[in-house]
């Protein structure tokens, strides 16, 4: 590689010049003297060999290439200051950036106990909350460092996916219906259902029809708590899991859960990231964040059905 020609320091000199307006004030912001900054700044007009400002002019005037320079130089220069802050947030034992994405059953449930649970660890936490094939697509693109999602059955090729959690769907009904089985239900009560291009919908949907249960339906909703409220309500029954119950605690004393026939249906959450990346933090992430989960109302759920299973997945895909 060829040497570069400049410094950061004659750099930094040249950009406090510019935005100053004299060589008095920037050596005032540098602590250097006026002699000390015309040297550097006649020192790098020497190494790119090409005039950067027009002395002659006051305030002083930038030269063609010296507006060139302070354009490109003033990112090079924020850049610089942001990699040391970087290194500096390393050498004490934290991540400099970390950009989270979450689905959002996950954000509702425990996204402020994950984000606080960060805090001694990251330096700064970008945080966005979204679909599935959203949250897939920006890791993709390099818009996201970790995600915590619904698995997908293919992983693509460069990303590494984690277990986190495995929790059977289950059959909830308002709390003063008699205890029915799936069929009975959807013969004689209106099915409340998820919008199919959820990742919800499209996995309930295709169990009921793999399963030949017909269900009349008149509702079909994209939010597992809109889904939870109307059963509530008395206004039908539906397929949902133990997380999804653990956002409504207020709603526990009004619904009822059965189980599935088997084979039953099963949710499972994953963090998945670009593999090699992050590693340092990947492993004791995915271990707490599933305890902050388990511990966000979710044990509440458990103890009201204590047969429900949630838990770690038994079948991680790689």
């Amino acid at each position: 590689m060829d040497n570069i020609a400049f410094d950061l320091r004659q750099l930094r000199t040249f950009i406090s010049v510019v935005e100053s307006g004299s060589f008095s004030q920037a050596a005032k912001q540098l602590n250097q003297t006026q002699s000390a900054v015309s040297q550097l700044i006649q020192s790098l007009e020497l190494a790119l060999d090409s005039k950067l400002l027009d002395r002659s002019k006051r305030p002083i005037q930038l030269t063609i290439s010296g507006r060139e320079l302070y354009e490109q130089g003033s990112k090079l220069l924020i850049e610089s200051r942001k990699l040391q802050d970087w290194m500096h947030s390393i050498e004490k034992g934290k991540l400099p950036r970390l950009r989270l994405g979450m689905v959002d059953s996950v954000t509702q449930l425990a996204g402020i106990e994950i984000l606080k649970y960060l805090q001694p660890k990251v330096a700064h936490v970008h945080q966005v909350t979204g679909t599935a094939p959203e949250l897939l697509a920006s890791l993709q693109a390099g818009k996201s460092d970790i995600i915590i999602t619904m698995s997908n059955q293919d992983v693509p090729q460069g990303l590494a996916m984690m277990p986190l959690l495995n929790e059977q769907y289950v059959i909830v009904t308002p709390k003063d219906w008699p205890q029915k089985d799936i069929k009975n239900l959807a013969s004689n009560q209106p099915y409340l259902g998820y919008e199919n291009w959820t990742p919800t919908g499209t996995q309930t949907n295709n169990w009921l029809k793999w399963r030949n249960i017909n269900v009349s339906s008149q509702y079909s909703l994209d939010r597992a708590d809109n889904v939870l409220g109307m059963v509530a309500e008395g206004l039908g029954w539906s397929l949902t899991a133990p997380t999804f119950l653990a956002r409504q605690i207020n709603l526990l004393d009004h619904v009822d859960c059965h189980p599935l026939p088997p084979p039953s249906m099963t949710r499972q959450l994953v963090v998945i990231s670009r593999k090699g990346e992050s590693d340092s933090l990947l492993q004791q992430f995915v271990t707490d964040v599933r305890d902050i989960i388990l511990n966000q109302k979710v044990f509440e759920v458990q103890r009201r059905w204590e047969w429900m299973s949630v838990g770690l997945e038994t079948n991680p895909a790689h």
